[in-house]
């Protein structure tokens, strides 16, 4: 089961956690639900006859996962209900009892074919996968078609996502894949494993012939994070002439004019950059490693090869001043990118940001890194930094993320 939440995606990891464990227990019986497409009637009917009910949540998903589980117990208390996710690695115990009975912490794969086996701990912590180990996900398990028309009616292509490498080895702090590494036990080096070039394209050809896409979307955090990896797999896509163009998320500092070189005539169709703030006191302070000249520098090479560019900001570092943000406004319209996102500091659990103390109560359906009511700086208020983020995403509205537009922001 894949939460609840406005913005539809791919439930990739569970099609991978559904791959694996169908591959060393073959007789199993497995099928999917997602909240955005199937109401939650159907999916309680149709979990209650089940042995085994999975979850995979985020922090804005939990608690329609948690109602889920007591509405299906309900029915049938025999039913053991496993969550795994972001947010059950961050918090761990909290997370147990009223209608949950496991959790799973970290990668999914290996726990969850330990929960089929008769595991029945309270927790459960995946081991790191290696990808030689990995089946491709079940694309037909997780009904990756609905995402896929869905990206369709919203911007006329067909568009579905891959996995690259698992794992990321910056130190954002407002990131749960940052500075705690939640799925890694809070280490300072994440366990970074990077998927063989030839076994990632030879999917994106048969998956991009099965279900005719238009694009591809990298799943991963930041795609570029080894950037001899990204020549490879510029240099074997040409190779094989695989057509499909692509769209990673790239990180600003690793990054070199012959990787966007290779990159445009591999088909990178668009690249999304963390930009996040033009405050040089700002960027010092997450922890990314990117500078305004190494993110001026990435663009003007992307722009430079064809690319198109879209750009993420955050407004609400816990320092942040007017002085910082009005430096972002003025950095955003330099680069002027094609695309810009301007959210709001979200402290989820597992981020330096969060406080367990401060930010226990918390409804985290209600909260997001597009709205939240609670978060506040040193500096400025929970309502200033939604007006200056109302402010950037007006000053740009006519170039704003789909996400955007769909909840209102930039209009007048």
């Amino acid at each position: 089961m894949h939460g609840k939440y406005f913005n539809s995606w791919e439930a990739l990891g569970l099609g991978y956690i559904g791959a694996y464990v169908a591959s060393h227990v073959p007789d199993i019986e497995l099928s999917f639900m997602q909240g955005c497409f199937d109401n939650d009637d159907t999916i309680v009917a149709a979990c209650s006859n089940a042995d085994i009910v999975a979850f995979s949540c985020t922090s804005p998903s939990f608690a329609h996962a948690a109602a889920t589980a007591r509405a299906i117990k309900a029915i049938n208390p025999n039913v053991w209900i496993v969550v795994g996710g972001y947010h059950v690695s961050a918090l761990q115990h909290a997370c147990l009892g009223d209608g949950v009975d496991q959790i799973v912490v970290g990668e999914g794969e290996g726990a969850m074919l330990e929960v089929v086996s008769g595991n029945r701990s309270p927790v459960v912590y995946g081991r790191n996968m290696d990808f030689v180990e990995l089946p491709w996900p079940d694309r037909d398990l997780i009904r990756n078609e609905r995402n896929i028309a869905v990206a369709f009616a919203e911007n006329e292509k067909r568009i579905t996502s891959f996995q690259s490498h698992r794992a990321c080895p910056f130190m954002c702090k407002y990131c749960c894949d940052g500075f705690n590494k939640v799925l890694y036990g809070n280490v300072r080096k994440a366990p970074v494993r990077y998927r063989p070039v030839g076994d990632l394209l030879s999917e994106i050809d048969a998956v991009t012939e099965k279900f005719q896409l238009d694009l591809v979307k990298f799943a991963d955090p930041t795609w570029n994070t080894n950037i001899d990896w990204v020549i490879e797999f510029c240099k074997e896509k040409l190779e094989r002439k695989i057509q499909v163009p692509f769209y990673p998320n790239i990180h600003a500092t690793m990054s070199s004019e012959r990787m966007f070189e290779l990159m445009a005539r591999a088909g990178c169709y668009e690249v999304a950059i963390g930009v996040e703030s033009g405050s040089p006191r700002i960027l010092k302070q997450i922890g990314k490693g990117t500078t305004v000249e190494t993110i001026r520098r990435c663009v003007r090479w992307a722009k430079q090869a064809g690319i198109l560019c879209r750009g993420y900001f955050i407004v609400g570092m816990p320092d942040e001043n007017d002085d910082d943000l009005a430096l972002t406004e003025e950095f955003a319209a330099e680069l002027d990118l094609d695309e810009y996102g301007f959210t709001l500091l979200c402290p989820y659990p597992g981020t330096a940001m969060y406080d367990p103390v401060k930010f226990k109560d918390v409804d985290w359906e209600q909260a997001d890194e597009y709205s939240n009511d609670f978060w506040s700086g040193t500096t400025l208020s929970n309502a200033q930094f939604k007006a200056w983020q109302q402010r950037l995403a007006l000053r740009f509205s006519g170039k704003l993320t789909w996400h955007h537009r769909a909840l209102g922001h930039g209009a007048a």
